[in-house]
């Protein structure tokens, strides 16, 4: 069960990064999009969760860890995004 709960979290900020950045991207550039979203991220489900009471440590790292990991993607993204808007 908890390996469900993993890909469920992963999948969660996946969907939570790429979807804010790609809004973001309408209004300033892929690089500053994507450090925008997740720093939106952060702000957003790190008070959330750190409202959790007694459980906020667990809460916060069932969030914290699956976006950690979407992180690197999210700016390999934005980077092919960048050069590519550079190379027209």
């Amino acid at each position: 069960m908890e390996i469900v709960a993993g890909i469920f979290a992963l999948a969660y900020s996946g969907l939570v990064l790429f979807m804010l950045a790609a809004s973001l991207r309408k209004l300033m550039p892929p690089m500053r999009a994507a450090l925008t979203a997740f720093a939106l991220s952060v702000t957003v489900h790190g008070a959330t969760t750190l409202m959790a009471g007694p459980q906020a440590m667990a809460a916060l790292g069932f969030w914290g860890i699956p976006h950690l990991l979407v992180l690197p993607l999210l700016l390999l993204s934005a980077r092919r995004q960048q050069r590519a808007m550079e190379n027209r």
